[in-house]
């Protein structure tokens, strides 16, 4: 199990200056580094320039003082693949990926994003109905395109939806864009196995933290309707001491309604959001379309 934090858990962060390449630590010959803005498990991000795109690029490479195992490496490899066949704005866009030359290990070159994840904008500024609804909706338009391309995301939460400044989509000021597909799982290359149990306990849907096998869109759905409540009731449906306890009351326990929380949301944002997190999949939309119907 990934309790709370998947391999590769960590964003881009903000930064306005641009820097001198031919100044800086490169990397696999390609890359010249600039520094360190994030941290996982078992990987590390750069900011960096990339020598050949002339483009400044968010680099996740495997640390190579991390130990780690081959599955780990090949997890890393898989989510450039994956991403190279992701064509949508709200999706993070991979610039390059492959084999590091002078260490051997697999990287993933990512566009820079200036902004900040939707966890820190509901830290310091909560969205209201309207704002969260029409957040949704961006982000259900990226997952259909990728669940039309047999990607499930397996970890949407606000952590992995980033708030691109100065791209304004909608009524909304920024761009809400799908990052950090390090469990995403290809339904045409059988990936998930029982007893497999990846993804964030608080936003993960039962089966999937049963380690039920296969998955498909409709884990995807209840995460991002377990996102959408927290958005408008300030905590995640399920919330436990710890990861254990959160994935117990998930798999035993029906999720509150929003209404019982929010006595006055529209009927039908209540509605939406409970078929959402319905605890049988076959009682949920059976696509994102669907839901982005209703």
């Amino acid at each position: 199990m990934t309790g709370g934090v998947t391999a590769y858990d960590f964003q881009p962060v903000e930064s306005h200056n641009s820097f001198e390449p031919d100044t800086q630590r490169r990397l696999g010959g390609r890359f010249a580094l600039e520094r360190e803005v994030g941290r996982g498990g078992v990987g590390v991000v750069y900011r960096a320039y990339d020598l050949e795109t002339h483009q400044i690029v968010a680099l996740k490479i495997v640390a190579a003082d991390a130990g780690v195992a081959p599955q780990e490496e090949a997890r890393l490899a898989r989510e450039g693949e994956l991403l190279a066949n992701l064509h949508h704005p709200g999706i993070v866009k991979t610039v390059a990926f492959g084999v590091l030359e002078d260490s051997g290990l697999p990287y993933v070159a990512m566009e820079w994003l200036d902004g900040e994840d939707l966890a820190a904008r509901q830290k310091r500024e909560p969205l209201d109905l309207g704002e969260a609804l029409e957040l949704t909706d961006h982000v259900g338009e990226a997952l259909e395109v990728a669940h039309d391309a047999g990607v499930i995301h397996r970890d949407i939460k606000p952590g992995n939806i980033f708030l691109c400044r100065g791209e304004p989509v909608g009524a909304l000021e920024y761009r809400p864009k799908l990052v950090d597909f390090g469990v995403a799982a290809n339904t045409d290359v059988h990936i998930a196995r029982t007893g497999d149990v990846v993804g964030t306990p608080a936003y993960m849907a039962p089966e999937q933290a049963r380690g039920d096998a296969p998955i498909d869109a409709r884990c995807d759905i209840y995460s991002l309707g377990a996102t959408l409540f927290e958005l408008i009731t300030g905590r995640p449906p399920h919330v436990g001491p710890n990861a254990y306890a959160t994935l117990a009351r998930l798999v035993t326990t029906a999720p509150p309604r929003l209404s019982d929380l929010r006595p006055e949301i529209p009927l039908l944002v209540d509605a939406l959001v409970g078929r959402m997190l319905e605890t049988d999949p076959e009682c949920r939309p059976g696509s994102m379309r669907e839901v982005r119907d209703l």
